[in-house]
């Protein structure tokens, strides 16, 4: 068993879907009656309930890409437990019955647990934001997109912005932001405005782009004392400026395309390597990298965002943003692991105990007594190369990596789900028996 302490070999007793003992070998076999059933994990590394805290499921209204039985799935594939997803569907999830038309339609989908989003709206004709509906709500968190993305959700007003900030604070509720300065790439998009080149997507919403923005939201953060969470941090700029403020309220995210992809892949993909924000330098790479060693990062998370590749194939400018990532997130961290770059406790760190304290979520981040049975067995000796349609891509309806071709080694050969076997031996049960957490 892993946490960001160190390491413990243990057996664990699963019942009625809670951990009812977490003992050593010797005690446990006293424990075990002739009507359990044993799973050797002998060499595996577990990690408790691993949750990606950014996906984009694409349901409602982009089933086509993913809907929520394929990205649990993928997630499951994954070894990922618990999911949190983004609120810019179609409709966009900005109100309460929009939440609850959304949870009717995924409930019955999911073979991991998840949580949900409500996304920011705003009026212009009464001046005020969504706010107060996300508080009178359950959403996990309330998603400020400061700048354009995927949707038709943004608020980039300072104005509504302070609004947000001010009373979220008052009740406590955590903000999550995509922070990108929109009137920035307004202006880099007319330098470039009838080009069709996919590397100048690193141009248009450049660093810049994302630091002016960071650095608004951690000030207002600061100014407010609001919880809030900067998702898919991309510069070492941002970090920085992260660094001078960070604290048990303010937290941030790094994505793995940001940690182990650079912007040549825009050279050598094109468009299945565009995404917001998009892929920095390799200085950029390692910063972030040395933010997660450093404990500044408080959580990697994927921001998976799937499309078809025939969406991915038009011209730059029509082509969506987003890769896939579920599949491969623990992979990846594995690989690096193996490398010698990070260690196993680090990542428990960013996959299970961050994302469980900045979510405050009730399945926490380490394996208890009486807590919910959500556990992942890793192997650290098994070596896949990522392929499309293959291993890294298996689950996911779009049915393609921007890892394809990748060796790595360290996968996830068990996934438990509220005391059931939904990933063994390769192969995803047949069990959806995902909670809302």
């Amino acid at each position: 068993m892993v946490t960001s302490k160190g390491q413990d070999k243990m057996d664990i007793l699963v019942k009625e879907g809670k951990v009812q003992a977490i003992e050593p070998p010797d005690v446990m076999a006293e424990a075990i009656t002739k009507s359990a059933q044993v799973v050797d994990c002998t060499g595996l590394f577990i990690f408790s309930n691993v949750t990606d805290g950014h996906v984009h499921f694409r349901e409602p209204g982009g089933t086509h890409k993913e809907d929520f039985e394929t990205g649990s799935r993928a997630a499951a594939a994954g070894g990922i437990t618990t999911i949190l997803d983004m609120p810019n569907n179609q409709p966009s999830i900005a109100s309460r019955e929009a939440l609850a038309e959304k949870r009717k339609l995924i409930a019955p989908k999911a073979y991991v647990n998840y949580g949900l989003y409500m996304g920011a709206t705003f009026d212009s004709a009464t001046g005020h934001t969504n706010i107060d509906e996300y508080l009178a709500s359950d959403a996990v968190a309330f998603k400020v997109y400061m700048g354009s993305s995927t949707g038709n959700l943004l608020v980039d007003q300072p104005s509504y912005l302070e609004e947000i900030f001010k009373k979220a604070a008052e009740k406590d509720r955590l903000i999550v932001v995509h922070a990108e300065d929109e009137a920035l790439m307004k202006e880099n998009l007319k330098r470039f405005a009838g080009l069709e080149d996919p590397t100048l997507h690193s141009k248009i919403r450049d660093g810049e782009v994302a630091y002016r923005s960071v650095k608004l939201a951690l000030h207002l953060a600061k100014k407010y004392g609001t919880r809030t969470h900067i998702a898919h941090l991309s510069t070492a700029r941002e970090l920085e400026e992260f660094a001078k403020f960070k604290n048990d309220k303010i937290s941030c995210e790094v994505a793995p395309h940001h940690l182990f992809l650079t912007e040549a892949e825009l050279a050598r993909q094109g468009n299945f390597a565009k995404m917001n924000p998009p892929l920095r330098t390799e200085a950029d790479c390692k910063a972030l990298l040395e933010g997660i060693r450093s404990g500044l990062v408080d959580m990697v998370a994927t921001d998976h965002a799937p499309h078809t590749m025939e969406e991915k194939k038009q011209p730059y400018s029509k082509a969506p943003s987003g890769v896939p990532g579920e599949e491969t997130m623990l992979p990846l961290l594995l690989d690096v692991v193996h490398h010698g770059d990070l260690t196993l406790e680090q990542v428990a760190r960013v996959v299970s105990e961050g994302p469980a304290r900045v979510f405050r979520l009730k399945s926490g981040g380490e394996l208890k007594v009486a807590s919910a049975a959500n556990f992942t067995g890793v192997d650290m000796t098994v070596e896949r190369t990522v392929e499309n349609g293959g291993f890294g891509a298996r689950y996911t309806k779009c049915g393609w990596s921007v890892y394809a071709g990748r060796l790595l080694r360290g996968w996830p050969v068990l996934t438990v789900v509220n005391g059931e076997i939904v990933l063994q031996n390769d192969q995803i049960s047949n069990i959806k028996v995902g909670l809302e957490r």
